[in-house]
């Protein structure tokens, strides 16, 4: 902010009219004030932007007016609050400022007379029973079991806290959380909370216009419509994008204006795949990230779910099973929870066996778990039990430390969706490639076009990747050849 910005917002004699009007928000204003404008800074010898204000590009003073009004909307919402509760709050960042720790203004002036429960109320934190990843009978003991004697309300309330948030992912209720507190911290900034629950049309217009003029993308945008509309149904309100096709109305109204083309991933192709199993990298690190890149891309798996594959999840001979002879050597790879299988039917893409030894992946994860003194726990009760998460055995690819010797050894701990994502661009780069353009989408993409372009038929395809449960036939589908299980393997030619 300007000085005298900041003389106001430190300042205790002036008026919320005074601060108003130091952002622009007095009847009338047009937008927040520029502060020192760029053409000022230019004078200081700031030769890049002197290029490109003679060139007539506006989104640099743009840039200077939304810096500015996000330092003047925390500044506000401090002053709506009261300067004790300003004092701890914590900022986030997104298209507005953001409060990240709104419950502890509850208390605040700015909700007197509002029922703060359903403004206030943060279910994007993982239950207990879904932190137990399958295992919830052992989350039941840990809540009490059946033997506590518990009123009804207290029945109702545990199912309230431990199931009833489920109906939407923890991922996607986290992400809701986020935008939805975005839109909070407007409303305090704006003196609109008494607006927020219902919101009306005309306010969520609002609030989406001062997010425009924050520069805010459309996906951003899109994002915080999302939270407003989950949290109305979340208490049974109507929410302010109503009837048939009107939310995507509102969707293509942004994007006409505001749109802009994504950064295209590219797929992983299926001469990378051969390049990487042919690849034999000496540090560890190295070799996690061509192998679980290979394998990500080979069984069409997200990334997410490649970091959370344990060493149990590689179900060797598994196709053997079939009574058929000629499957030794293959694996299927046992993937309990998917984002169309949230009731944990499970999906078990096969991994055959290469025409080429050098080229076995599933030869070289046995390697990998020998190195890595990875092995299945004698405990271990994932054939029986598949659909939980197993609490004996280590994941397949670990982070790594150094151990006794200077050796690299297993830290025991998952690696995470981003450093995966971060192992893929890693291994990209290595075969030559531009690592911006791939993340870890890109191997699911490598695996399902390499699939499609090689002609294999929709429904095994599905049936692999896990994709189309809507349709019901599918539920019925049971292949009785393994060969064609194994025919996404065979379309890379190994």
């Amino acid at each position: 902010m300007s000085g005298p910005g900041r003389a106001a917002v430190a300042g205790s004699s002036q008026g919320d009219g005074g601060r108003s009007r130091l952002i622009g928000w007095e009847a009338g204003a047009e937008g927040p004030p520029t502060g020192r404008s760029v053409v000022q800074r230019i004078a200081r010898g700031d030769d890049h932007l002197r290029e490109l204000v003679r060139a007539g590009d506006p989104r640099l003073e743009l840039a200077a007016q939304v810096k500015e009004s996000h330092a003047a909307f925390r500044a506000m919402v401090v002053v709506r609050v009261g300067a004790r509760l300003g004092s701890i709050i914590k900022w986030g960042q997104g298209p507005l400022p953001i409060v990240r720790n709104l419950e502890r203004l509850a208390g605040a002036d700015v909700f007197e007379g509002i029922d703060t429960g359903p403004i206030l109320a943060d279910i994007s934190e993982s239950t207990a029973l879904e932190r137990a990843d399958g295992n919830w009978e052992l989350a039941i003991c840990h809540l009490g079991g059946p033997c506590r004697p518990r009123s009804l309300a207290d029945l109702t309330a545990l199912f309230n806290r431990h199931v009833w948030p489920s109906r939407t992912e923890p991922k996607t209720r986290a992400k809701n959380w986020r935008y939805w507190s975005c839109a909070v911290s407007w409303a305090i900034a704006r003196k609109a909370v008494r607006f927020l629950l219902p919101m009306s049309t005309d306010t969520l217009k609002a609030l989406t216009w001062d997010l425009i003029t924050h520069a805010a993308s459309a996906s951003l945008i899109e994002a915080v419509w999302h939270a407003i509309q989950a949290r109305h149904r979340q208490y049974h309100l109507n929410p302010p994008i109503d009837g048939r096709g009107e939310l995507t109305a509102w969707k293509r109204s942004i994007a006409s204006v505001t749109g802009r083309p994504l950064s295209l991933k590219l797929p992983i192709h299926r001469t990378i795949v051969v390049r990487l199993l042919a690849w034999r990298p000496t540090q560890v690190a190295w070799n996690r990230a061509r192998l679980a890149t290979a394998l990500a891309t080979i069984a069409c798996l997200r990334i997410s779910e490649v970091a959370h594959l344990q060493v149990c999840d590689l179900w060797f001979d598994h196709l053997t099973g079939y009574g058929i002879p000629g499957y030794e050597g293959t694996c299927a790879v046992h993937v309990n929870k998917r984002k169309n299988d949230r009731v944990r039917r499970g999906h078990h893409p096969a991994l055959g066996r290469a025409a080429d030894p050098e080229l076995d992946i599933v030869h070289q994860l046995r390697v990998w778990m020998d190195v890595m003194d990875l092995a299945v726990h004698p405990r271990c009760r994932k054939r029986r039990e598949p659909a939980a998460r197993c609490p004996w055995c280590p994941p397949l690819f670990p982070r790594t430390r150094r151990g006794s010797g200077n050796v690299t050894i297993s830290d025991g701990h998952a690696c995470s969706p981003q450093r995966m994502s971060g192992d893929v661009k890693f291994a990209m780069s290595q075969m030559g490639a531009n690592p911006d353009r791939f993340s870890g989408v890109s191997a699911r993409k490598g695996g399902l076009s390499t699939a499609i372009e090689a002609g294999i038929h929709e429904a095994v395809l599905f049936l692999q990747t896990g994709h189309g449960q809507a349709k019901a036939a599918r539920d019925y589908m049971h292949i009785r050849d393994p060969a064609v299980l194994l025919q996404v393997f065979e379309a890379f030619k190994l």
